[in-house]
């Protein structure tokens, strides 16, 4: 792990969706003040599952029995 809050294979997805090489930190302090749903939907779609952010957090809060936040 990284010093952010995620892991750098994370932290490299989401700079990639924003147009930026997977190592150039220059808009890590606007990537940790994205919900957690914003990350994990530029993920998603970085890794081509455009549109399916909300089916996998419902599909995970119902198997795991989880609520996320």
């Amino acid at each position: 792990m990284n010093d952010n809050r995620y892991y750098t294979r994370i932290i490299g997805d989401v700079r990639q969706n924003l147009g930026l090489e997977p190592t150039d930190s220059s808009e890590d302090e606007r990537i940790m003040k994205m919900s957690h749903d914003e990350i994990l939907d530029r993920v998603l779609n970085w890794n081509g599952i455009i549109g399916y952010g909300g089916d996998i957090r419902r599909w995970v809060e119902n198997i795991y029995d989880v609520k996320l936040k």
